[in-house]
């Protein structure tokens, strides 16, 4: 995530922006697995290192950065439904504890792979070196930045749009809401899971190569950003995917507005204390705020 180092108006509004896209593109998958599967998938942090690695592998390659991050982003989509596929689907009647260790253990797979290929030292994607605009003589964003930021919203309308408006994410919340009705009522729920699998995989593919331009790629990436995820989706109401775009803009200003009084290396505590102050005045977390405090997909 972006770092402040002298605060001003301008650095926080700058800098929650990007962190909260990112945020942003990094829960709502997650979320969707959540309400759809019903458990906590540890492994779909390790997705975002999976998304840094193969673009950066990509655009090693000779590719444009804009094409190795959708081709990484669509391998990190596949690569989720064949791991729900063959890990999780075989295991899903066992319960949910058997699911979430299944899913720790997958992260831990991935980590050792990328490891292993890719090294332990921190990388970065070749960019050429852009100025930030200007707005009123001050420094705003770079153009990486507000690509980051547009294509942050771009998809959040589109994962709305793609809910409310199409069967197959008509089926997605049928699924999610009671799945032998939704199975009656003539939708696929195998084939929603591989749609929700696909889409959340991906997202958080993409996530990871934006991650990895507005700072390094390293192996940790996976595991510092699922603690940053679980944050969101508590914060947001679990399960719920508009409470979850709401809860990224929320506790990434929060974070960037606490650092201008504590040190950087306490971002991950002031997210939990952010948390903790929210759910204090609303148990349900935000999505409370329009749905009664009920869980809800859309």
């Amino acid at each position: 995530m972006p770092r402040i180092g002298s605060e001003s108006a301008m650095d926080i509004l700058i800098f929650g922006t990007i962190s909260a896209s990112i945020l942003l593109l990094s829960s709502i998958g997650f979320s969707m697995t959540l309400k759809t599967e019903g458990f906590i998938n540890i492994a779909h942090g390790q997705a975002l290192l999976m998304g840094a690695y193969l673009a950066l592998w990509l655009d090693g390659l000779g590719l444009p950065l804009w094409a190795a991050a959708i081709l990484a982003s669509i391998g990190c989509g596949f690569t989720g439904v064949i791991l729900n596929r063959v890990l999780f689907k075989p295991v899903k009647s066992k319960g949910i504890l058997v699911l979430l260790f299944t899913s720790v253990g997958a992260a831990y797979v991935i980590y050792g792979i990328v490891g292993a290929l890719a090294g332990k030292r921190m990388l970065a994607f070749d960019l050429p070196p852009m100025r930030a605009w200007q707005i009123a003589g001050q420094p705003f964003m770079t153009p990486y930045e507000f690509a980051i930021v547009l294509l942050a919203i771009v998809s959040a309308l589109g994962v709305h749009v793609f809910l409310t408006y199409t069967w197959a994410g008509k089926s997605i919340r049928a699924v999610a809401d009671n799945e032998d009705l939704a199975r009656v009522r003539g939708f696929d729920p195998r084939r929603t899971s591989d749609i929700v699998w696909f889409v959340a995989t991906a997202l958080a593919g993409l996530a990871g190569v934006f991650l990895g331009i507005v700072g390094s790629l390293h192996t940790q990436m996976g595991w510092q950003m699922i603690i940053m995820i679980l944050a969101v989706t508590v914060l947001g109401g679990l399960g719920s995917i508009y409470g979850v775009m709401l809860a990224s803009v929320v506790l990434a200003f929060g974070i960037e507005i606490g650092l201008m009084f504590v040190s950087s290396s306490y971002r991950t505590g002031l997210a939990f204390a952010l948390i903790i102050a929210v759910l204090l005045v609303r148990p349900g977390g935000l999505q409370s705020l329009w749905g009664g405090g009920k869980t809800r997909t859309h």
